[in-house]
């Protein structure tokens, strides 16, 4: 036995994850941990912790000494990288070599020869491996053009050190390229450390496909199968599924078989996986090689029957593989969505904060460190839990998630759960027929992926601000969802002039009747929004552990509420979430009609580019500031046309949440 203290250099749900597997093995477990994570539950669940440092992920997660330390105050054997921060780093596997303890994943020069997309696809294509056309992306800008002119429009520019969509940008004609480039080296510099480029032709009508590769030291490669990721947005992975809808057995057979000679030609131990993109004529081509755990490695444990975390842990133990390719068996489908602190209605918009109310719904699998109370950090990434199901048939999946998804409470902070939901109900996903293009098609302010709030939702709001969850009595409020709070600052004081799609202000009044029964009025603040709807009739009121069940009209609910402040609401409502605030007016303005709106910093980041001057005219979504966090690129833009006031930040400005970063003067 080389180890029996594993240090598990990660935080959040992975850390969870594999801490979980390591101890019913009977090892030892080390949790290393932030600032921002002090009250983590992955801290509180390990054998032993160690701070290793600041909140931000250079001087903590991605610290090697300070990891390499934790291993020796604690007598830690192993260290496992998870995903993310130092998972590919083949400086850090090195130096956990050379400090004489194992670590869990493939050798330092495999994870360097793969780490590098250009090195990777050299790699590939001496294996007899398929890849795409392509080319490096390294020079001046116009070195680059004329790259892109013999690969051919279209193209997608990416960051060769690293993967996960970051510093990716599709080009479609030499005008754009300039500044996607730009966006590309900046934001792939950030993510890992390197401005690199490659250049790959986009495949059109493509579908992303992994297959799963476990490998031993003792020259054994098997595949475990494929995972269809296709469904992404701006080329982050929302949905994956296992199996694929558009493999069958002997695709599978010939993608295995390929990985697992790309595996023998390199060396490779652990687990990996290959990433493909597959054709409509069902030719497919190599696109990188991720060499640790994938954010979606549960599906595939799902339909196999395998632990991931449990067989990467034997085969760090120098353990030859317990089985052969001949004893891999694939039972029924799983899906994983990923949920993400982000709002859909704001752009996908990154949320931080504290979730005040968390319950992960019954009969899926949910792997996630949240519980109520637990902060969202600006520091990580925004996804904050995995929800995953497997059934007999894909049909019966998507029955359960859908019913997961409204049956998971998540309010304090945004989250993408209503749109999960709905890209599982939508017809195109259905049928199987997703392609790497689906979402980049859809209008996402469409009717399929828009929904106000229901009857009941608002009934509860009311009900929460008006007092009646404490001691019945007449009750009026004056409620507005902020589904785009950020865009409108002086919302939370009751001065807002500008409301986002679905944010009129509506006065909603609570009268009793003699039988006890309730009567809500609700009435636009403005008579463009419809005016007075037809009162509804509550007839039936049960208040308990955090949840209305109100029955209006005759149709009962039952939904899950949290009020942070007397003046505010989050309702559960299915898989949305709404928050309701009580305001006292509506619409300010200057002597001369115009609008004084302030534009603020959603969270917490950096400034990186100001795109505007004082005094410019601006129009309606123009980016008037391009901020950093949570590792990636944001625009902050206009909320509508007006004019530039004063500009009381700089590039490199450190910002905080709701903080004022310019004036704007709107017309």
């Amino acid at each position: 036995m080389r180890f029996d203290t594993l240090l598990i250099a990660n935080r959040g749900e992975i850390a969870l994850r594999v801490l979980r597997t390591a101890r019913r093995m009977g090892l030892r477990t080390v949790a290393v941990y932030s600032d921002a994570d002090a009250a983590s539950l992955h801290v509180r669940e390990a054998d032993l912790a160690v701070r290793l440092g600041p909140a931000e992920a250079s001087a903590s997660y991605r610290n090697i000494e300070a990891i390499l330390e934790a291993c020796r105050r604690t007598g830690a054997q192993a260290v496992h990288p998870g995903y993310g921060f130092l998972s590919e780093n083949a400086a850090f596997a090195q130096a956990v070599a050379d400090a004489g303890l194992v670590f869990v994943g493939p050798s330092a020069r495999v994870i360097d020869l793969m780490g590098n997309k250009a090195q990777a696809k050299a790699a590939m294509r001496e294996a007899g491996v398929p890849t795409v056309p392509g080319a490096p992306g390294s020079g001046s800008d116009a070195q680059v053009l004329e790259a892109v002119r013999r690969v051919g429009f279209p193209v997608i520019l990416k960051a060769a050190a690293g993967g996960g969509g970051r510093g990716m940008r599709v080009v479609h004609d030499e005008g754009a390229l300039p500044e996607l480039l730009r966006q590309a080296r900046s934001e792939a510099a950030s993510a890992f450390g390197s401005d690199e480029i490659i250049i790959e032709r986009a495949i059109e009508r493509a579908r992303h496909i992994e297959i799963q590769v476990l490998c031993d030291e003792h020259g054994h490669q098997l595949h475990l199968g494929e995972r269809d990721c296709s469904t992404q947005r701006r080329f982050q992975k929302v949905i994956e599924e296992a199996p694929s809808p558009a493999v069958d057995a002997s695709l599978r057979h010939e993608m295995g078989e390929i990985a697992r000679k790309a595996c023998a030609a390199i060396g490779y131990t652990g687990v990996g996986t290959l990433e493909f993109l597959l054709g409509a004529d069902r030719s497919f081509y190599f696109m990188e090689m991720n060499t640790r755990l994938q954010v979606e490695h549960g599906v595939t444990e799902l339909i196999t029957g395998l632990d991931l975390v449990e067989q990467q842990l034997h085969v760090a133990q120098g353990e030859p593989l317990g089985f052969a390719q001949d004893d891999v068996r694939f039972q029924g489908h799983a899906i994983e969505l990923r949920v993400c602190a982000e709002d859909p209605a704001a752009g996908f918009m990154p949320q931080v904060g504290r979730i005040d109310r968390w319950r992960a719904a019954p009969d899926v699998r949910t792997d996630t460190a949240l519980e109520s109370g637990t902060a969202v950090s600006p520091y990580y990434d925004s996804m904050v839990a995995k929800m995953l199901a497997v059934a007999p048939s894909r049909d019966e999946c998507l029955g359960k998630l859908v019913r997961a998804c409204e049956r998971t409470v998540l309010l304090g902070v945004r989250s993408n759960l209503g749109f999960l939901s709905r890209c599982l109900q939508h017809p195109l996903f259905r049928a199987g027929e997703a392609t790497t293009g689906f979402l980049g098609q859809e209008d996402l302010h469409g009717a399929h992926w828009q929904t106000r709030p229901s009857a009941h939702a608002e009934t509860v709001a009311a009900l929460v601000l008006g007092g009646m969850t404490t001691a019945p009595h007449d009750a009026e409020a004056r409620l507005c969802p902020a589904s785009e709070l950020w865009l409108v600052p002086s919302f939370n004081t009751g001065t807002a002039t500008r409301h986002g799609p679905g944010g009129e202000a509506r006065r909603v009044s609570i009268a009793h009747r003699s039988d006890g029964s309730l009567d809500i009025g609700v009435h636009a603040a403005a008579a463009a929004w419809g005016g007075a709807e037809a009162p509804r009739h509550v007839d039936s009121l049960h208040i308990a552990d955090g949840e209305i069940g109100c029955a209006i009209d005759g149709l009962y609910r039952r939904l899950a509420f949290f009020s942070p402040d007397a003046d505010s609401v989050w309702v559960q409502d299915g898989a949305d979430a709404h928050r309701y605030q009580r305001v006292t007016r509506f619409g300010s303005g200057n002597s001369d009609g115009a609008q004084d709106l302030g534009v603020r910093a959603p969270m917490s980041g950096r400034v990186i580019a100001l795109p505007v001057k004082s005094g410019d005219r601006v129009e309606t979504n123009q980016p008037l500031v391009v901020m950093e966090s949570m590792k990636m690129e944001m625009p902050l833009c206009a909320p509508g046309a007006g004019v530039v006031g004063q500009i009381l930040v700089e590039v490199g400005s450190q910002l905080s949440a709701g903080q004022v970063l310019m004036e704007l003067v709107a017309e």
